[in-house]
């Protein structure tokens, strides 16, 4: 949700309350939890909210500081690709297919959660996974630079994940904590940077 999104919700949400009695508007805990979670006080009184309103609204409650320990997001992405490995063991492989899947673990670069209680934006994570994986889909990845260079085995296309949703979601303030390629259902590899 952009800025202006979020201020046309907080607005809405605000004159509900301002033109309904009490009662009525707050009958749903939902609204006050989401005015709690997505505004504060000041902001209420910058978009016009009374002060019973704001009193309802965050009386007695106090902001909790997010949970200790570190959140991880994972998203995932598919493609179908040919490749042959050159030189596997002593001679090159034939040319043949796999249903691919890519798994994404994600973390904010900061390690917690942002205002809006997200650690990374999932759709936009998705998003950009699905965009490489796109880069792959019904090639023969053996094509496809690096690979038309260094074997396309499942290390290899994990580490070209890693580096490049590394690059893409760098300005979303967001890390590639781990990336693992499944060839088909029952064999994957799992590249982390650091681990050895």
């Amino acid at each position: 949700m952009d800025d202006a999104d979020r201020e046309k919700t907080l607005r809405t949400l605000v004159d509900l309350a301002e033109s309904a009695s009490t009662t009525d508007c707050w009958d749903d805990s939902r609204a006050v939890d989401l005015l709690r979670s997505q505004s504060s006080a000041e902001e209420l009184r910058a978009l016009g909210a009374s002060e019973r309103t704001i009193e309802h609204v965050f009386k007695g409650f106090k902001p909790t500081a997010p949970a200790a320990g570190s959140f991880t997001v994972r998203v995932e992405a598919r493609f179908e690709s040919a490749h042959f490995l050159r030189e596997y063991r002593g001679i090159s492989e034939p040319l043949h297919g796999h249903s691919y899947k890519v798994e994404a673990e994600l973390a904010g670069r900061r390690g917690g959660v942002d205002r809006d209680s997200i650690a990374v934006d999932f759709v936009s994570a998705r998003r950009k996974l699905e965009t490489l994986a796109g880069r792959l889909d019904y090639t023969c990845i053996n094509d496809i630079p690096p690979f038309n260079a260094i074997n396309p085995s499942a290390e290899n296309i994990a580490e070209w994940f890693h580096r490049e949703l590394s690059s893409a979601v760098a300005d979303e303030e967001a890390v590639v904590r781990s990336i693992t390629v499944w060839e088909g259902p029952v064999n994957s590899v799992t590249f982390a940077p650091g681990r050895s």
